[in-house]
């Protein structure tokens, strides 16, 4: 008769509902040792919506809004289109302005004599979070965490984390 599997080997265990403070356990003491190994001490976390784009893409989005509202087609769609565009063209400064905060703070904490750096860290998404963590990568020698989770509508930690340094839970907490 073949020897048992052991319980830390037990996929099906694992996935149980008996198993969720395993899970748990895993997704608090994985993060932490990959932090221990690459130097993560410190971090100054950036919160803020999934939702705004970079300037030149929601440029882009209203040029496109504006020429297809002057194609014609149904006026008051398209016409709500260019308006929602122009609304997220103005809200693309907090993405500009986010990412020029991260950079700055990366350099700094790069700069700084004695101690451990900061790293910006983020949900890891689009948006607000991207531009955190772009404007660390835009930083000589920056890095910075993403700490995602996992949703059906989002596509997972955006592409400026290094891949050492991006988490994708199952707990949002």
């Amino acid at each position: 008769m073949p020897a048992p599997d052991k319980a830390y080997k037990n996929t099906d265990f694992l996935n149980s509902s008996a198993a969720r403070t395993v899970r748990i356990l895993c997704e608090y003491e994985e993060p932490r040792a990959r932090f221990a190994a690459e130097g993560v001490k410190n971090t100054i976390v950036m919160f803020g919506s999934a939702r705004i784009r970079p300037r030149e893409e929601a440029q882009e989005n209203l040029d496109a809004a504006e020429a297809a509202k002057a194609a014609g087609g149904d006026t008051a769609a398209l016409e709500a289109a260019v308006v929602e565009a122009r609304k997220r063209l103005g809200l693309s400064r907090y993405y500009e302005a986010t990412r020029e905060l991260a950079r700055r703070l990366t350099e700094w904490s790069m700069a700084r004599e004695g101690g451990w750096p900061y790293h910006v860290c983020s949900g890891g998404g689009p948006g607000i979070m991207e531009a955190a963590n772009r404007g660390a990568s835009e930083a000589p020698n920056g890095v910075s965490v993403g700490l995602g989770i996992s949703l059906p509508f989002e596509a997972g930690v955006n592409e400026y984390v290094p891949p050492e340094l991006a988490f994708e839970f199952h707990y949002f907490f």
